[in-house]
């Protein structure tokens, strides 16, 4: 006997949904639940095969389609188990009621009881970890293949034509749930189909699961502007009061990883009520060779352009490539692919309606022709979240807002943390009061949040002194000090952040020889005033690539490598990723950087000298207060004049 759904000749066919040529089951079993079944037997042949009881965790990429597919994992399981009337097996969807959700433990039991158990969820993170851990299977469900499509209409006895199947592939599991209803002909279903198509004058949209809007979200800046703007030219679009081509159809969007790149689409096309396709380069990839790669990326803008207005997300657009990246193996291959995604992006024909928002966590990688007036134009950049930022994405996953006497605390507790390290901050906490039995609220973020000891009183000091160097330095060079800072408390495990010194950047520098001079000097501050007062600087300024040194050692690479402003106007052309390779291999350009940073560390030397009374005061100062504002630097300087030589 042949599968309902691969055509497969199975081992076992107890658990196959109808046989060849049968037709008495199909009564009550609608075309979204047969095609759910076929996605469910992919995944889950091997494991309803064994005599093992356990459980299976599956994410329905369609948040709509999540209770076709309990009702097909029913049939599935009851089939592979022999079950019949009322010994229903264990299947549950995540997040249908949080009255009702079942404890880790619960599912655990009831599971093993039931002998084999499906639990279905919109997303892999909305399962905790220790249920994951107790699965035998953690898994994506996949769409339903065009061979499933096919098959599936074929049990119905109706033949589909490619178009039609075209058209199924495209619709939402909504449309098809409200479309193929248990007593409708499926011709009928079909025609119903392919008449409101028309008439919705391709204006349909996909169903988003549950989630914030452009308004909910925090720390996105123009970013939200931008969205919020388009979101209003495309209320304008469609009713017809501006023409396509005065939109901003595409842009791309990058930042640290865990920042909310996906959020922002998602929460975009929710705000703007249009439908979103998602894509990755790396999926484009995995589609094999290289005309199955465009052929994948073609079928994505295909995708989109069916739903009518909507918005495309493609993800890790960096794997795509740059030209301006040398790499002769694959020089070629890059190229056409880039072509092949130029050519989609480009021009009013070819993607009239939808909008492209593209994300990276590297822009340096992306090829400069897709960020071409008409392709992605726009490039907004998301930081990690400041204090206040951090508190309002918390306030927002947890529904409750940091207490005002922890504030302080949950600053300095989160620093450098992300949206996404915050959501996990929150399902943390929430574990905590779940094992505990009791009803979530602050403490138990508190209970998780990483520890903070308090900094030894040397080391306070030397920070003082690191800070009060770079503001007394650059502003001895004319730049804008904002304010300094220092921590008199760390994390006992991970990154340690002892303090800073902010400085505000021109509107319009003249970045000439002096100017990067004068950057590489303020960056050596610190490090300059540990030399004059302790005799040595501390390790933990230079084993970052982004300290004091890391930055100044770039800087200085830059001036003599890729500006043209150092030894010589011969300049290396690449990418600057390839610098640190490049300052390793060539030791004349080792040398010349190591001249340069020796030059203005002394520079940083002699100033600081002559500002030794005001370092003392400055230092002294800062260590009380922990903060100083450019007034109060300003104030102490001006109290403490320079030496006379």
């Amino acid at each position: 006997m042949k599968s309902a759904c691969s055509g497969n000749r199975q081992k076992r066919d107890s658990y196959s949904l109808w046989k060849v040529g049968g037709t008495g089951d199909l009564q009550d079993v609608t075309v979204p639940v047969h095609l759910a079944y076929c996605s469910l037997v992919s995944v889950l042949r091997h494991h309803v095969g064994t005599k093992t009881s356990g459980l299976a965790i599956l994410a329905v990429q369609e948040a709509d389609a999540i209770d076709s597919y309990v009702e097909a994992g029913g049939i599935l399981l009851r089939q592979a188990l022999g079950r019949r009337g009322h010994l229903a097996p264990f299947v549950r969807a995540v997040g249908k009621g949080k009255a009702d959700r079942l404890t880790e433990l619960e599912m655990m039991r009831r599971a093993t009881e039931s002998g084999k158990g499906i639990l279905f969820c919109p997303s892999l993170n909305d399962v905790d970890e220790e249920i994951r851990l107790f699965a035998d299977v953690v898994a994506v469900l996949p769409k339903p293949t065009s061979r499933q499509i096919i098959s599936t209409f074929r049990r119905y006895n109706h033949i589909l034509t490619v178009a039609d199947e075209q058209m199924v592939a495209s619709e939402s599991w909504t449309r098809l749930v409200y479309a193929f209803q248990p007593a409708r002909p499926v011709a009928n279903a079909i025609r119903r189909l392919r008449e409101t198509a028309v008439r919705s004058n391709s204006t349909k949209s996909l169903a988003l699961a549950a989630g914030p809007s452009l308004g909910n979200l925090s720390g996105l800046g123009s970013l939200q502007d931008w969205g919020l703007e388009l979101a209003r030219d495309l209320s304008d679009f469609k009713a017809h009061l501006i023409p396509w081509e005065d939109i901003d159809t595409g842009a791309l969007v990058s930042g640290p990883p865990g920042t909310g790149k996906t959020m922002f689409a998602q929460a975009l096309a929710r705000t703007c009520n249009i439908p979103i396709v998602s894509a990755s380069a790396a999926q484009w990839q995995a589609a094999g060779y290289l005309n199955d790669l465009l052929k994948a990326m073609r079928g994505s803008f295909d995708e989109a352009r069916s739903k009518g207005i909507s918005l495309l997300f493609i993800d890790e657009l960096d794997a795509v490539g740059s030209r301006s990246i040398h790499d002769s193996y694959q020089a070629d291959y890059k190229r056409q692919v880039i072509n092949g995604l130029l050519e989609l992006l480009d021009g009013f024909d070819r993607r009239a309606g939808v909008v492209v928002i593209a994300a990276t966590n590297h822009p340096e990688n992306i090829d400069p022709a897709l960020l071409r007036a008409g392709r992605l134009d726009r490039h907004f950049i998301i930081p990690l979240p400041d204090a206040s930022t951090r508190q309002q994405i918390f306030a927002f996953h947890a529904g409750l807002p940091v207490p005002k006497g922890e504030e302080d605390h949950f600053s300095q507790s989160t620093i450098g943390m992300s949206g996404a390290d915050i959501k996990q901050l929150v399902r943390d906490g929430r574990r905590r009061a779940r094992r505990q039995g009791g009803k979530f609220d602050f403490r138990h973020i508190a209970d998780v949040l990483r520890p903070l000891v308090a900094l030894p009183a040397e080391h306070l000091r030397v920070s003082a002194f690191h800070e009060a160097g770079h503001a007394i330095v650059g502003i001895e060079l004319g730049m804008e000090l904002e304010s300094i800072s220092i921590s008199d408390t760390v994390f006992s495990v991970g990154v340690v952040t002892l303090g800073g010194a902010v400085f505000l950047s021109p509107s319009f520098p003249m970045k000439t020889l002096s100017f990067y001079r004068d950057q590489i000097t303020m960056y050596l501050g610190g490090l300059a005033a540990e030399i004059l007062i302790f005799g040595e600087f501390t390790a933990a300024v230079a084993s970052d690539p982004q300290s004091d040194l890391g930055l100044a050692t770039g800087l200085a690479t830059e001036l003599e490598a890729t500006l043209g402003l150092g030894r010589t106007l011969a300049i290396h052309t690449g990418s600057k990723a390839d610098l640190p390779q490049l300052l390793a291999r060539d030791p004349v350009l080792r040398i010349a950087v190591d001249e340069v940073l020796e030059k203005q560390l002394s520079i940083a030397k002699k100033i600081l000298c002559s500002r030794y009374d005001a370092l003392l005061a400055i230092a002294d100062q800062l260590e009380r207060k922990k903060a100083m504002s450019a007034a109060d630097v300003k104030e102490a300087l001006a109290k403490h004049p320079a030496a006379r030589n």
